[in-house]
Parts: C-alpha cells; sequence; structure tokens
C-alpha cells in the first residue's frame, strides 16, 4: 500500500518548498525516501503536455490533399505561363481576338517595363531605301532585343498565370500572405533581369561608341540603299567594305574625336554603321562630308579622312558603281577582277 505522503512529498520536490513535516516524515518511511532517491536521479520529473490539436484526422488529410493540389497547379500554371510568354510575340498576327488578348498580356506587360526605363524610337532604312523610324526595346542590338522579347515575357508570362492559380485556388491554405511572397520573388527576379538588360545595353553602347569593330555599312540616297558588309569570302559587297573601312581608318584608330560645336548639320549625310561580330549592334550615323566628321548615335563627333568624305558623295551620285568603272569600265566586276581590288 502507497504511503499517504507521497503525493505530498511530489508536491514538495516540484515546487522546491520547505515543509518541516514532509521532512521529518522522510526521515522515518523508507518507501518516501526511495521515491525522492529516484527523483533525484532522473534529474526531474517531466510533464508532458497534451497535443492541442482538436480537429478529426479526415479534416487534416483534406488540408494536406488540398494544399499538394493547389502547389501542383500553381505549378503548372506558372509553366503554362512560361510557354505564353515565349510565344507572346505572335500576338501581333494572331487574328482570333480571346488568344490574342491572352498571348499579349505578357509582352505588353514586359513592353511597359522596358518603357519606363529605355523608351526610345530607333532609325533604320527599309529596303526602298527610305529612312523609317519604329519602337524598339534596345535600338541596333540584336541580341538583347532578343532576350528583351522573349524571355522577360515569360518571366513575366510566369508570374501572372502563377498569380492566376493563387487567385482560383483555396483561400484557406493559399493565403493573402503566401501569395504576396509569390510575387515579391518574381518582381525582384524580373526587375534584376531588365537590369542587367540595361546594364549590358550601357556596355555595348560605350564600345560601340569608340567605333572600334566595325563591320559593315548601309548607305542610301532618298530612293535607294545598299549594304556592303564583311564576309568570310570575298566577294563585291565585301570589297567596297574593306574600301570604305580603310578609307575610314585611314588617319589611324582610334578616329580622332572633335568638339560638337563643328557640326554643320544641313550638310550631314545618314549612315548606319554595323558592329561587331555577325553585325550583332547598329547604330545611325551622320556624316557631313564637306566638313569631314561622323557624329555618332550617342553624339560623339569624329574626324574622318576626305576619302571616306568623297565616297559619301559618289554614294549620292551614282550608289557607288563608278567605283567599280575605275577598274573594268563596266558596272559589274568577275570574282577574279574583284580579289584585285583588294591587292
Amino acid at each position: 500500500m502507497a504511503c499517504d505522503y507521497r503525493d505530498r512529498v511530489l508536491e514538495y520536490l516540484r515546487g522546491n518548498i520547505e515543509d518541516p513535516e514532509v521532512e521529518k516524515h522522510l526521515e522515518e518511511c523508507g518507501e518516501c525516501r526511495a521515491l525522492v532517491e529516484g527523483y533525484l536521479e532522473k534529474g526531474k520529473e517531466l510533464d508532458i503536455p497534451e497535443a492541442g490539436y482538436s480537429g478529426t484526422d479526415e479534416g487534416l488529410k483534406e488540408r494536406v490533399v488540398h494544399f499538394e493540389k493547389g502547389t501542383r497547379r500553381i505549378l503548372v500554371f506558372t509553366l503554362v505561363g512560361f510557354v505564353l510568354g515565349w510565344f507572346s510575340i505572335t500576338y501581333f498576327t494572331d487574328s482570333f481576338l480571346v488568344t490574342k488578348v491572352i498571348l499579349a498580356i505578357p509582352y505588353k506587360a514586359s513592353e511597359m517595363l522596358h518603357n519606363l526605363f529605355h523608351a526610345q524610337p530607333y532609325g533604320y532604312y527599309s529596303g526602298n531605301g527610305m529612312f523609317t523610324e519604329f519602337n524598339e526595346f534596345f535600338p541596333g542590338r540584336g541580341l538583347l532585343t532578343f532576350l528583351a522579347e522573349r524571355i522577360t515575357p515569360v518571366m513575366i508570362g510566369g508570374a501572372v498565370y502563377g498569380s492566376l492559380a493563387y487567385f482560383t485556388g483555396d483561400s484557406k491554405i493559399f493565403t493573402l500572405r503566401r501569395y504576396l511572397k509569390f510575387a515579391a520573388v518574381w518582381a525582384a527576379v524580373v526587375l534584376l533581369w531588365t537590369g542587367a538588360l540595361l546594364k549590358a545595353d550601357t556596355v555595348m553602347a560605350a564600345k560601340d561608341d569608340r567605333m572600334e569593330d566595325v563591320t559593315g555599312f548601309f548607305l542610301a540616297t532618298e530612293i535607294r540603299g545598299n549594304g556592303y558588309y564583311e564576309e568570310d569570302k570575298p566577294g563585291g559587297n565585301d570589297t567596297i567594305f574593306r574600301i570604305l573601312r580603310d578609307a575610314l581608318y585611314q588617319d589611324g584608330n582610334p578616329l580622332e574625336r572633335l568638339s560638337p560645336d563643328v557640326r554643320v548639320p544641313e550638310d550631314e549625310l545618314q549612315l548606319q554603321i554595323f558592329l561587331g561580330k555577325h553585325r550583332q549592334d547598329s547604330m545611325i550615323c551622320e556624316v557631313n562630308p564637306k566638313e569631314h566628321y561622323l557624329v555618332t548615335e550617342h553624339g560623339t563627333v569624329y574626324r574622318v579622312p576626305e576619302e571616306f568624305s568623297r565616297y559619301m558623295v559618289r554614294y549620292q551620285e551614282d550608289c557607288l558603281e563608278s567605283l567599280y568603272d575605275e577598274y573594268d569600265g563596266e558596272e559589274t566586276l568577275t570574282d577574279e577582277e574583284i580579289g584585285g581590288m583588294e591587292n
């Protein structure tokens, strides 16, 4: 039979209080002394609280299933958004209103985001030689424009359509707090990506402005335009390109910089210059053949040799056909004759 003092002894131990009667009892009761010794060996007696969950197993399982299904649905919606973002540029040619709107959302959103930081028109010569303007993400930068037109809409498409999965899911599980975290992550990713593109454009623009790697020229009159580019295989266009490039750098590379005060805009001719491997960049320049200077797209003024100025004037007169005539008296040269022009 348990000692009547057992509960009182436990209270004494747990409360760490003074109780003369318990202390006197411990001197006389071996059973209670053994209880105290066992307590001291364990360090203390643990009281394990009861679990506070008051629901049912079925309710908990249902919430887990809904969470897993909702998570998969968000992933699927996000992946679909990626695909729609990749093809969003095709909304221009889509004639079906519903798909046109669905496709346009990622592209137009990326366009609005980009225009906040880098909106500018881009001038170029169309096939008939006329000068035209249109808006482009990164004027003259084919690779950056491709990334802005394709990858940025992919990211925005994933964010937009992934958000749609949140809004149509179980609001008790996919709460506003969860969605704000989702949106914040996507906003940070899109802004960092856009910032990286803008930084790359700044670096490339500075390099192009130094005119270090010219790989093509496009000249035009009011009714006609011709391109002359660096090619792997020598030919007519490649030969004219090399003649123009050698004339441009006749006085050395880099070119001599001039003050903007020398400009006489009414005598300037427009010239499109291509730069970089595979002509990945381009810019519209102004050339004054009377004052012998060239102005880059960013306003830097360089002196150009008189020979290069003469070629600009000759193009306006006969589209450089006389340049061929100097060698064989005809408008067209054979491959052998063109190869001889390089020597």
